[in-house]
C-alpha cells in the first residue's frame, strides 16, 4: 500500500493543471458522467433508501469516479492519481476498528450495518467557538456526564487575552493549547478523565498549531483523535498533507473529515453522495484514516438537515457501510439554534437517518449551524445520545416514515431558522444545569416525538 511519501512524489510529479481546469475539466464533467452512467437519482420521498442495489452502485461509482478525478494538490498545481488496485487493496486491508480513551473508558470503535441493531458510537460535543475558558470547562464537563457518552469534542478558543487569535501566530498555539488542557480538566471534573477527545485540534487553524498543541505535555495520548480535512471538492494543500505527516509518524489516529458542499462543484443530491463516498475510498487510501468525519452541508442553508441532504448522508451510510469497514462518525447542523423545538426535530430527523443507514457513530448535531459563539449546550448532546441509543433497532423504512413526519414539522423553516439562545443564556454557569425554562422544552419535546412514535424512553 503507497504511504504518504508516495503520494507526496505524485503531488510534484503528476499532471499539472490549473484549478479552474481541474473544476471545469475534470471534477464537474467526471461527477455528471458517473452519476448518468450509473443510474444515480436522488428520491425525495424516499429519504432513507433501502435499497442494496443503489447503495452498491453508488460505492462502485464512486471508485470510477477517485481514478478518473484523483485530487488536487493547491500547492504544486498537480493531480495525485489514484489505481483502481490501489483502492481496492486498501479497502481489504483495514482493521475493522480501533481502541480509543484509556482505562476504564477505553472501548473500541466498530463499524456498523444497515439496520444493525447494535447500539452506535456516541461522540458528544461540538468544536463551536467558546467565548471564555469557563464556557468551555462547563460545556465539556456536562458532555462528560452524559452516560452515553464514548467521546467528546472540545471547544474552540478564538481569543487570548481579548486578543483575536491570529492564524499561525503565538496566539494560536496558545489557543490551541489551552483549548486541550481546558478538556482535560473538565473530563476530570465530570469523573471520566479517561474519555477520549476526538476533534483535535479544533483552536488550530495551521498545522504548526496542530503540532504544537499535540504535544504530550498538554495531555494528549495516542488514543484521542485527530481531524484531517480534505478541501472542497476533491482537495489537499501542504497545510493538509503537514498535519497528516505528523499525526502519522507520531502514532495518532487519522480522523478523515470530508464535508462535501451541496450545489458546489458535486452539483445535486446524486452528484453530492458520489463525492462523499469517494471521500471514504480517499480517507483510507490516501489519509490512511482510523475512522472517517463526514456529511453533506447544503450551499444555501449552511445546513444537514434540509430533504436533498439527508437523502445523501442516508445513501452514502448505506453504501459505504456495506462495502467499507471503516469505523465513521455523521456529523451534522442543524439551521435552528439551541433552546428552540426546531432544533430538536432537525437532531432527531438526522440521528434517525444516520442510524439506520450503518453509520458506525453519531455526533452532536450542531446548533446554529456551528456560526453562534457559545451556541451549544450539553442537553442538545444528552438529547443526541439518548436518541441515538434508542433507536438503533429502527429498519430503514421505518426510519424513512419517520423523518417524513420530523420534516413536516420543520422544512419550511429553514431558511428563517430562529438562532436560539447562548449558553449562558440556557445554563447557569455556577451549577452547570440548564434552566428550568429549557429542561422545560426539552421534555415537552420528547413527549411529542414519543407521540411520533419515536422512542425517547
Amino acid at each position: 500500500m503507497p504511504n504518504l511519501i508516495d503520494f507526496m512524489e505524485r503531488a510534484t510529479s503528476g499532471p499539472i493543471v490549473v484549478e479552474e481546469d481541474f473544476n471545469l475539466k475534470r471534477l464537474i464533467p467526471n461527477t455528471r458522467k458517473i452519476v448518468k452512467e450509473f443510474n444515480l437519482e436522488y428520491d425525495p420521498d424516499n429519504l432513507v433508501p433501502s435499497d442494496d442495489d443503489l447503495a452498491d452502485r453508488l460505492f462502485e461509482a464512486a471508485i470510477e469516479f477517485a481514478v478518473s478525478t484523483g485530487v488536487y494538490c493547491d500547492d504544486t498545481n498537480r493531480v495525485i492519481e489514484f489505481e483502481r488496485e490501489e483502492i481496492i487493496n486498501a479497502l481489504r486491508n483495514l482493521p475493522g476498528g480501533a481502541h480509543f480513551g484509556e482505562g476504564r473508558e477505553r472501548r473500541k470503535f466498530v463499524p456498523r450495518k444497515p439496520d444493525d441493531s447494535r447500539s452506535p458510537w456516541c461522540h458528544v460535543g461540538t468544536g463551536i467557538v467558546a467565548s471564555s475558558e469557563d464556557i468551555a470547562l462547563a460545556q465539556v464537563e456536562g458532555y462528560g456526564r452524559i452516560p452515553q457518552a464514548n467521546s467528546i469534542s472540545i471547544p474552540a478558543f478564538n481569543r487570548i487575552r481579548e486578543m483575536q487569535v491570529i492564524g499561525g501566530s503565538p496566539l494560536e498555539i496558545h489557543a490551541a493549547v489551552r483549548a486541550v488542557q481546558a478538556g482535560r480538566k473538565a473530563l476530570t471534573n465530570a469523573g471520566r478523565p479517561g474519555l477520549p477527545i476526538m476533534n483535535l485540534i479544533s483552536s488550530a487553524t495551521t498545522s504548526v498549531g496542530t503540532i504544537a498543541g499535540s504535544h504530550p505535555a498538554f495531555s494528549l495520548r495516542h488514543s484521542d483523535g485527530w481531524l484531517i480535512d480534505f478541501l472542497a471538492e476533491m482537495k489537499v494543500n501542504f497545510e493538509t498533507l503537514n498535519r497528516l505527516a505528523f499525526v502519522q509518524l507520531t502514532g495518532g489516529n487519522v480522523g478523515a473529515t470530508a464535508l462535501p458542499i451541496l450545489g458546489g462543484f458535486s452539483g445535486g443530491p446524486a452528484g453530492t453522495a458520489l463525492v462523499m463516498t469517494a471521500y471514504y475510498l480517499l480517507g483510507v487510501l490516501l489519509f490512511q484514516g482510523t475512522y472517517q468525519l463526514t456529511c453533506p452541508v447544503h450551499f444555501r442553508f449552511g445546513c444537514t438537515t434540509t430533504r436533498d441532504c439527508l437523502w445523501v448522508l442516508s445513501v452514502v451510510g448505506r453504501a459505504t457501510s456495506r462495502n467499507v469497514n471503516f469505523p465513521d462518525i455523521a456529523l451534522g447542523y442543524a439551521a435552528a439554534g439551541p433552546q428552540t423545538k426546531m432544533y430538536f426535530y432537525e437532531a432527531a430527523a438526522f440521528v434517525i437517518s444516520s442510524v439506520a443507514s450503518g453509520y458506525g457513530g453519531v455526533q452532536t448535531v450542531h446548533p446554529a449551524k456551528a456560526v453562534m459563539e457559545d451556541g451549544v449546550t450539553p442537553l442538545e448532546a444528552q438529547f443526541c445520545a439518548e436518541l441515538t441509543h434508542n433507536i438503533s433497532s429502527t429498519k430503514a423504512d421505518r426510519a424513512n416514515e419517520l423523518v417524513k413526519l420530523l420534516l413536516e414539522k420543520y422544512e419550511d423553516q429553514v431558511a428563517i431558522a430562529p438562532q436560539g439562545k447562548r449558553y449562558q443564556e440556557c445554563y447557569d454557569l455556577i451549577s452547570g444545569k440548564p434552566a428550568d425554562e429549557y429542561r422545560k422544552l426539552f421534555e415537552e419535546v420528547k413527549d411529542e416525538l414519543v407521540g411520533l412514535g419515536i422512542p425517547m424512553q
